[in-house]
């Protein structure tokens, strides 16, 4: 079994966006690829946790009672009862309740489901951790179900008897979301597996490389038809997706760090500071410097 070393304390480099790992949440966690737990069980800094951060792990968060608001990536939900939302590693989300919250949390680390003999890549065949998944929120209409999936699975992570049965519980309540997720959002449609490889690439790339050529030619296809697929699929150029995800980044770093407009510039592969502020402006018609101070006015 190969060794995941989490570091042991939230990352707190006043310049950037504080990246959580699972120790942060449980310095006493036994497992170091998952977590699962109560949301009443958090500590107090976990319960009000209204700071801005980054997991490296992928979650889900059931609030069977509660109210608040949950910000996943510039969008705000409401957090109520029957409330399940999905992160990806790399989003930045805080949240602030109204009310006490109880519920249940599941937190796995890419590499978990390689260590139990699946693929890491298998995340994926679940739309709700799809790269270009916007629906990070919906509420459990069969809230008894997953209630008990969540329950067995604590009782059979606390017994500590048997991982393999641990492991099939975990898909069980991934299946079960996924069920939530294909009632709540019928038109969901299957990514094609290039558009896929063309997504993971750019997660992993996209500060370097800002071309379509360069993607189509890493996952053996045209600029032509990568554009076709992204054109049928969301209506909009390989170039514009890339584009986009970008945009997300300098705002991400813009809202949530301390960098200097010329540090979040090199920090994404732009060498020229004022090409980087007409990207960003033609794009969202905002200069950086406006952005970030219109959005730190906000209450």
């Amino acid at each position: 079994m190969k060794t995941l070393n989490p570091p042991s304390k939230i990352q707190k480099d006043i310049k950037n966006i504080p990246l959580l790992h699972l120790t942060d949440v449980n310095i006493n966690i036994k497992n170091p690829f998952f977590y699962t737990g109560r949301l009443e069980d958090l500590p107090n800094e976990f319960q009000i946790f209204d700071s801005s951060h980054r997991h490296s792990y992928y979650a889900l968060f059931f609030f069977t009672e509660g109210e608040g608001i949950h910000t996943i990536d510039f969008h705000s939900h409401s957090i109520a009862k029957n409330s399940l939302f999905f992160l990806r590693p790399g989003q930045v989300h805080s949240w602030t309740f109204s009310k006490p919250v109880k519920g249940y949390a599941l937190k796995i680390y890419p590499d978990y489901l390689s260590e139990e003999g699946g693929q890491t890549t298998n995340f994926q065949n679940y739309p709700f951790f799809q790269l270009r998944n916007e629906n990070s929120k919906l509420v459990v209409k069969d809230s008894e179900q997953l209630k008990n999936d969540f329950e067995r699975l604590l009782i059979e992570k606390k017994s500590n008897s048997n991982s393999s049965m641990v492991y099939l519980l975990i898909q069980l309540v991934l299946q079960q979301s996924l069920n939530e997720f294909k009632s709540s959002f019928q038109d969901i449609v299957t990514i094609d597996s290039k558009l896929g490889d063309f997504f993971r690439l750019l997660e992993n790339h996209f500060k370097e490389q800002k071309t379509t050529s360069y993607y189509a030619k890493q996952i053996g296809t045209s600029s032509g038809n990568l554009n076709q697929l992204c054109q049928k699929q969301y209506g909009k150029s390989a170039k514009a997706i890339i584009q986009e995800r970008l945009i997300l980044e300098i705002k991400r770093l813009l809202l949530h760090s301390d960098l200097n407009i010329n540090q979040i510039a090199l920090t994404l592969g732009f060498d020229d500071n004022s090409y980087f502020s007409k990207f960003f402006k033609n794009l969202t018609n905002n200069s950086p410097e406006k952005f970030r101070s219109l959005k730190r006015k906000l209450p």
